[in-house]
């Protein structure tokens, strides 16, 4: 039984593949967009593996900060299907490096993917959701949304204001019987640390030197805790929200996203700091 059509930005590995293939599980058409079409081999691989054909998704390209792009996307979709009834905003990057040393050029583009270029994405789609009084939008952020941690400031800093902005916008949207979530993932091991990681590297004789040690060190600590945590979780998580019937806002997913999400609370903050200069400044 098909349930709808949903729209998986980010398709082409990590949490976005698995979405496309949980979605399809559940009766949707996917529209399962990628910055490069030669990318879809794995994602091919893993609905064939899972013993669906491709006529359940259809491959597109979409640069979510192209506004050439989106705008061809979201016709096509409108006209083939009259509304999306499920948007899973997933592409993302991470940048890293230290804030003082972050320049403008390097922030503005964190936030044109992660932030702006989801917002453009998503107002596009809301009209004809609204007008259906029907429909889910589902942000992946991650637990550095609620807190941050050394090293990350851009990224932290991009995820926070998707956080606030979707949080706005499903107070907005609940008349109209549209539901905003925010998925709030912890560390799991996806391409984000690889192919789409951006790092701006401290120049020789940073004052950051140590720290970058530290960090270098604290992050390899947490990827072998986290080493067996399986994106598909987050995957499962993101098919049951496009099927529920009044979803919450936030899903936290993962040990060390409940971790931090005790320690964003005031009573915790001073531990939470502790553990980070504990971890990270070695």
């Amino acid at each position: 039984m098909r349930r709808g059509t949903a729209l998986v930005t980010g398709s082409s590995s990590g949490f976005g593949l698995r979405t496309c293939v949980a979605l399809c599980a559940r009766g949707f058409k996917v529209y399962a967009s990628m910055r490069e079409l030669g990318r879809a081999g794995e994602l091919r691989r893993a609905l064939q593996a899972s013993g669906f054909g491709s006529e359940r998704v259809e491959f597109v390209t979409l640069d979510v900060t192209d506004a050439d792009q989106r705008e061809a996307l979201v016709e096509q979709i409108l006209d083939a299907e009259g509304a999306v009834d499920v948007l899973v905003n997933n592409a993302g990057q991470m940048l890293t490096g230290f804030a003082e040393e972050l320049d403008e050029a390097a922030l503005r583009a964190q936030f044109e993917v992660n932030f702006f270029g989801l917002v453009r994405l998503t107002q596009a789609l809301l009209p004809a959701m609204r007008e259906r009084r029907h429909g889910r939008v589902i942000n992946v952020s991650s637990i550095v949304g609620r807190s941050a941690i050394p090293g990350h400031a851009g990224y932290c800093a991009s995820k926070f204001a998707l956080e606030g902005w979707s949080e706005s916008l499903r107070y907005e949207l609940v008349p109209f019987n549209v539901f905003v979530c925010l998925v709030e993932p912890g560390l799991f091991p996806t391409q984000i640390f690889a192919r789409n990681r951006n790092q701006v590297e401290s120049e020789p004789g940073s004052v950051y030197g140590r720290l970058k040690t530290g960090l270098d060190a604290g992050t390899r600590q947490l990827q072998k805790l986290l080493a067996r945590a399986d994106p598909d979780d987050v995957a499962q998580v993101i098919a049951k929200l496009a099927l529920a019937e009044r979803p919450r806002l936030r899903h936290l997913v993962g040990v060390d996203a409940w971790i931090g999400a005790l320690a964003s609370g005031p009573a915790t903050q001073a531990w939470w700091e502790a553990r980070m200069i504990q971890l990270f400044q070695r």
